[in-house]
């Protein structure tokens, strides 16, 4: 078996002091790197890394987390992503993306595809954005039937508040507003 020439070998990273660097996880890696496997992923899922890797980035973004999330959201869709994941997201993990990617000054267009299991209570960060232009709270995708069994858990009393204080603002951009077909259905007469 032949050797491979030595300037395609692989090469041990070392510290500064010559030491060998043990790098255990990805959160030892630089963040240049982890920004750099970012950009292969669909745009939510760039935030639900940074978060995964920061525990504590959603409470005060951090320059790694930064990096990752980089700073282009002006459309957040969560039908970018596998629907066997979306479905699995709740409103802690909807909350810490938009605080991760400071949503209430940078996105534009929300759409919640496939977020089924979310009560709204996770949208609090965009409360009082002026910047929001879309919000899509079918929680199905384009050209999809709006019917979703079992019902969503989306309710009323903690969405309202927070579109109120997006539309109440002076230099509201608030222009499109899609609710869940079980919002606009309504109570049957018979």
């Amino acid at each position: 078996m032949e050797e491979a020439p030595p300037d395609i070998k692989r090469r041990r990273i070392s510290a500064a002091d010559g030491s060998p660097r043990g790098i255990r996880c990805l959160t030892g890696l630089p963040s240049g790197i982890l920004a750099h496997a970012a950009s292969f992923l669909a745009v939510p899922s760039m935030a639900l890394f940074a978060i995964a890797l920061d525990d504590d980035s959603a409470a005060s973004p951090n320059e790694r987390s930064a990096a990752i999330v980089g700073n282009q959201w002006d459309t957040l869709d969560f039908g970018e992503i596998e629907k066997e994941l979306a479905v699995k997201l709740s409103d802690a993990h909807i909350e810490k993306v938009l605080l991760c990617i400071d949503a209430v000054n940078k996105v534009k267009r929300l759409k919640l595809t496939n977020c089924v299991n979310i009560t709204g209570v996770g949208l609090e960060p965009l409360r009082g954005s002026l910047i929001i232009e879309q919000i899509d709270l079918s929680l199905v995708g384009e050209h999809q039937s709006p019917s979703i069994s079992p019902e969503p858990q989306i309710s009323c009393s903690h969405v309202l508040p927070i579109l109120d204080s997006i539309i109440e603002r002076e230099g509201c951009s608030l222009m499109h507003l899609q609710f869940p077909q079980v919002w606009r259905e309504g109570p049957t007469i018979s």
